[in-house]
């Protein structure tokens, strides 16, 4: 009997310790309901800002979680989330004109952060936002932030805290055509790929291509059918063609004109498409207005048809004048 009690008090000897040691490796304080919410004015829920679509860049947004009342005596981690449903909730307190943030404009790149021991508020997480010239101009666009779990606790949805974080667009990096249909003539081309696909809507995957026949230069003409005022131009070359396809502009002149007689040369440019988006940006020397516009290839790398044939040949995937 004696050694019986012996192995029983044994036994929970070793259980309390191992639950003792449990709770020092993983528990915390914790923390009741509400006390985490986010680092804003208790009076609002909305973080609104100007948001500039005219440029592409990755823009980074910050946000911090808040420990209300006394500090805590552990770390705690919080960590955010989107809940895009609340987007109905948002339209019902303050305009139903308010469009959702698209997803791909948007990616957390640190939705977890520390509350450190002894502290009130957190490290700030990180929002990347992108793809801003895809987005329409003079509107409001709404993200819904929330707070989704603490310590890897899941809150609620139905009571936890929800932030719009609300992005104002202005002008867009594009001029717009709206009442207008420009029109495109080209010195030569070839097969299907005729000037008109330079000024569609798809800047990368249909395009003008000059005459394989007919060495560079070769030339391409606008006519925005009004006068127009414009600091620049971005001129986009086909994503299907790869750098061993070659073929890419290295050499363009712009020309303008009001009657579509007297030209004037805007310059002679170094052209780049070797990047992500096939585009290269012009800015002209001074701020333009014309009717029409020339863009004339002056040199490209060959276009490599085959092992043993190559092209002197120029492509136009798209050409946007900049607001």
């Amino acid at each position: 009997m004696k050694t019986y009690k012996l192995n029983l008090l044994a036994i929970c000897t070793v259980v309390l310790l191992f639950m003792a040691c449990k709770k020092d490796k993983t528990g915390r304080e914790p923390l009741p309901e509400g006390r985490v919410t986010f680092d804003v004015p208790a009076s609002t829920d909305v973080v609104a800002r100007d948001f500039d679509i005219r440029n592409v860049s990755v823009v980074s947004v910050e946000m911090k979680a808040a420990l209300q009342g006394s500090s805590s005596s552990d770390v705690h981690y919080v960590t955010f989330a989107t809940d895009t449903t609340k987007i109905a909730d948002y339209k019902l307190k303050y305009g139903n004109t308010a469009l959702l943030l698209p997803t791909k404009s948007y990616l957390y790149y640190k939705p977890t952060v520390a509350i450190a021991a002894g502290a009130n508020l957190s490290e700030a997480a990180v929002l990347n936002l992108s793809f801003q010239t895809t987005l329409q101009p003079f509107s409001t666009y709404v993200l819904p932030l929330t707070i989704a779990s603490i310590d890897g606790i899941p809150q609620d949805p139905k009571t936890r805290k929800v932030v719009y974080y609300v992005f104002n667009t202005k002008e867009p990096r594009y001029m717009s055509h709206a009442g207008y249909t420009p029109t495109a003539t080209a010195s030569s081309t070839f097969g299907t790929n005729v000037a008109s696909r330079a000024i569609d809507a798809a800047t990368g995957t249909t395009f003008w291509a000059s005459s394989n026949t007919v060495p560079l230069p070769q030339f391409l003409t606008i006519d925005y059918g009004r006068n127009v005022t414009f600091p620049g131009l971005d001129y986009f070359f086909p994503t299907a063609l790869t750098a061993a396809n070659g073929a890419q502009t290295t050499s363009a002149k712009v020309e303008t004109s009001i009657d579509n007689i007297t030209w004037t040369d805007k310059g002679t440019y170094a052209i780049n498409v070797n990047n992500t988006a096939r585009m290269h940006t012009i800015t002209l020397p001074s701020l333009t207005t014309a009717r029409y516009l020339r863009f004339t290839i002056l040199a490209a790398n060959p276009y490599v048809a085959s092992a043993t044939i190559t092209y002197n040949i120029g492509f136009v995937g798209g050409i946007l004048l900049l607001n």
